[in-house]
């Protein structure tokens, strides 16, 4: 990957580290699956003025079902199960693991030994945190959490077979899908009246939190992430998943008081040390393999003009 295109990808880490944060706050005023609903209702406003990408309604509706829905709801329910919060946004990241697997059954990725070995030196990081949220955490919660990661390791198989289009545009029209079911289960579990008084409730602070998760969690973060898998081996982006939770510690640390202690601190070193050797290897092939580039679409000039 390039440094521009690493940068990105931690940027996206970033900015879904604080949509934890975000969401906390949020949550505290509106229903979870309320929340969702609205989330991906205020994601899917611009389809009035974009126009549909060039994919089919099977890939705009999987990526929806699996990115709003299914990920979203199993991830909620595992909370509600009794996986702590701050577990179970690591246990998330798993989904790095199972994109690397789908990439290689499904796509015939060839995975290398600096990938191999950068992920399991992460992988080390996240168990020396999660080792200190053990105690908070449910077999059962565990179970859900694992579900949506793996529902994000075929999200990220998806991104990659659509091939060129407009990723934003794939994230607006993917949205449509969303709200209404979202919507019929806190119908279910709140009824109509808790769904007005939660709206009605909401402070300012409230909306703002609603309008990040929208605005740049998926709006951007989603359509930078779905970039960043077109135009790479899905297992080669994964794993800047594995920054979501120390970024997610940082600001709980910045912003909410948490506590940021020595063990954090290793893990946090660790995940780096990890994704610094997973791209070893790919940064010295870049200039390689833009020169390559640049040849094929100079060999392809005078066939179009033909």
């Amino acid at each position: 990957m390039s440094f521009r295109h690493i940068f990105l990808a931690i940027l996206v880490a970033a900015i879904w580290g604080f949509n934890f944060i975000v969401l906390k706050v949020g949550l505290k005023e509106m229903h979870p699956y309320l929340y969702g609903a609205g989330r991906f209702f205020i994601v899917a406003l611009p389809i009035l003025f974009i126009k549909k990408p060039k994919v089919s309604w099977p890939l705009i509706v999987g990526v929806g079902l699996m990115s709003g829905l299914l990920k979203f709801t199993l991830m909620s329910m595992g909370v509600a199960a009794g996986m702590a919060a701050g577990l179970a946004s690591l246990v998330l990241q798993s989904q790095a693991f199972f994109t690397l697997i789908f990439s290689v059954v499904l796509l015939k990725s060839k995975i290398r030994l600096n990938q191999v070995l950068g992920m399991l030196i992460a992988f080390a990081g996240m168990i020396l945190i999660g080792w200190q949220m053990q105690v908070e955490s449910s077999l059962l919660g565990f179970i859900f959490i694992i579900a949506a990661a793996i529902c994000w390791g075929i999200l990220n198989i998806i991104y990659r077979k659509a091939g060129d289009v407009d990723m934003f545009a794939l994230t607006v029209w993917s949205s449509i899908v969303v709200p209404l079911p979202l919507l019929c289960i806190s119908l279910h579990d709140v009824g109509i009246v808790g769904i007005t008084e939660s709206i009605l409730s909401m402070s300012f602070r409230g909306w703002i939190c609603l309008a990040y998760t929208a605005c740049l969690a998926s709006w951007i973060g989603s359509t930078l992430w779905a970039y960043l898998m077109r135009c790479y081996e899905p297992h080669m982006v994964a794993p800047f998943s594995l920054l979501i939770p120390v970024f997610g510690i940082i600001f709980a640390n910045l912003f909410l008081d948490e506590r940021f202690t020595l063990e954090t601190a290793i893990a946090s070193v660790l995940i780096f040390s990890g994704l610094m050797v997973n791209q070893w290897r790919t940064r010295k092939n870049i200039s390689v393999n833009l020169s390559t580039d640049q040849e094929r679409v100079v060999s392809e000039i005078p066939q179009k003009a033909a």
